[in-house]
This record gives structure tokens, sequence and C-alpha cells, in this order.
């Protein structure tokens, strides 16, 4: 009877333990799983998802895992490859695009300074020539977008006087601010010296300086300080009608701040916030009343 008892209690030990080890095994293999899908999702990992155990099921599972991975990169890569020919498209018909563009909007500012026209067909060469104006602003931001994007690894950083540049690009706006009596305040910092592309600052500042030609009403103002160990550059003007503008979407591809406006192509500030996320920097848009501000934090 002991005997017996022992046979059983071993058994059942046995059983236990084995129960057990599967049980610590299947908790591991799912802490691997779990895991590994995680890096996965993160981009961490390139190989197949192995196993530490025979079991049948856990086998299958992960057979079933890595045949998914094997898909989702594919599916990855079929997607970089297109987006990267997409890029490639664009950049190719906007310059295409670009060059007779420039060539007709030569000629028809030589037509336009000629003065053998009447007035009603000088108000007519004029509309052409804004639209062709707008045309051409729209295709040079294209090209812009798609090189900053198919160069974003090759960018070139170099000691820039920021107070400099910031100066010299407001003192190109002296005509659009006279012409309308623009009220400004400029508030700028010098000695301000940032590591940086030249190229791409120089498209941040020009984009912002172009909004504000857009859009201001009657004031028009530039800050630049450093503060807490970070740069801030602020750009804002006044607005006809604040109420139009949603600050949550400025940066979205063609939102114009006035849809009652035919300027601009929308591609601006969505521009200064992809080249910004590209050189690390932090931008921000607000309204205080009728007061809009683009502000850009520099590390």
């Amino acid at each position: 009877m002991e005997t017996a008892l022992i046979i059983t209690s071993i058994c059942l030990l046995v059983t236990l333990i084995v129960l057990l080890y599967r049980h610590v095994l299947l908790k591991s293999n799912i802490k691997r799983f779990s895991s590994y899908l995680d890096d996965v999702k993160h981009g961490k990992i390139d190989c197949p998802v192995t196993v530490s155990t025979f079991d049948k099921d856990i086998i299958t599972l992960a057979n079933e895992v890595n045949a998914q991975i094997a898909i989702r990169k594919k599916l990855a890569n079929d997607f970089d490859k297109n987006k990267q020919q997409l890029k490639n498209i664009i950049s190719g018909i906007s310059h295409d695009f670009r060059t007779p563009l420039t060539a007709s909007l030569g000629y028809l500012e030589m037509i336009e300074k000629s003065g053998d026209l009447s007035e009603k067909q000088s108000a007519y060469l004029h509309i052409v020539i804004q639209k062709n104006l707008y045309l051409k602003e729209l295709s040079d931001e294209f090209f812009d977008l798609t090189m900053v994007n198919n160069n974003a690894k090759e960018i070139a950083l170099e000691q820039i006087n920021l107070s400099n540049v910031l100066t010299d690009t407001l003192l190109e706006q002296h005509t659009w601010i006279e012409d309308r009596k623009i009220r400004t305040e400029f508030d700028i910092a010098d000695g301000i010296i940032i590591k940086t592309s030249p190229h791409y600052l120089e498209r941040i500042i020009n984009n912002l300086m172009s909004n504000a030609s857009k859009y201001t009403l009657d004031m028009f103002g530039v800050y630049l300080k450093r503060e807490n160990g970070v740069i801030k550059l602020k750009v804002y003007n006044t607005l006809s009608d604040s109420n139009s503008v949603d600050t949550n979407k400025v940066f979205e591809p063609f939102y114009r701040m006035d849809s009652r406006t035919s300027s601009g192509s929308g591609l601006g500030l969505y521009i200064v916030d992809h080249i910004s996320e590209l050189l690390g920097y932090t931008v921000t848009a607000t309204k205080d009343d009728n007061v809009f501000s683009v502000e850009i934090i520099i590390k």
C-alpha cells in the first residue's frame, strides 16, 4: 500500500514538474513574442522570431508570426519605393514646369513694359502675370518640398549668424511694408549664432515673411532672443479676419488662412514646419485676438 502511494506521489510530482516546466516555457515564449513584436514595431530587428520549445502549437504560431512579419516588411519596402518614385516624379514635373513658366513670365513682363497696350489689354495682361506668378510660386514650393524630402539625410550644417540673416531679409520686405503703411515691431538681438543649413534656414525665413506679406492687416513684428538656453524666433502680424484662422491646421498642406484670397499656395507654413522638424526645431502657431504668431524654438 505504502509503495503504491509513494509511486503515485512520485508520478504526481513528475507530472507537476512537467506541467510547471511547460508553463515556464510557455510564459518565456510569450514574453519573447511580445518583445520581438515590440522591436519589429519600432524597426529594431530584422531576423525571424525563434522559440525555445518543440511544442507544435508554439512552433506553428512562430511560423505564422514570421510569415506576417515578412509580408509587413515587403509592404513597407514597396511603400518606401513607391514614395520615393512619387517624390522623384513630382520633383521632375516641377523642374520641367518651372523652366518654360519662368521664360513665359519674362516675355509677359517685357510686353507689359513695352507700353504698346491699351488700358484694357494692360489690365488683362496684369491678371495673366499674377496667375503665372502664382503657378511659379506653387511649382517652386513643390520643388523645394521634394528636394527637402530627397536630401533629408544629407543636410550640411554651418555656423550662421541668424541675427544678420534675419535683418537682411527684413530689409527686403521694405516695399510691401511701405506701400501698405504697415506698422512694424522689430526686436532682434545681435550676435545670435546657430549651426544650421543656410539653404533651409533661408527657406524658413522667406516663407514666414511671405506668409506675413499675404495676410498682415496693419502690424507686422519679428522677435529674436536667446532665452533660458534656447533661441526664440517669432514672426507675428495682425489679421483682417482672425476668426477664419484655425491654428491647429495652419501647418497642414494647402491650408490658407483666408480662403477668400487667391494668393498663396497653402504650402508655405507646411514647408516651414517640415524643415523645422528636420532641423530639430519646434514650431508652433498661436492666435491672440487678431494677432497671429508663428514661433520657432531652436535648442
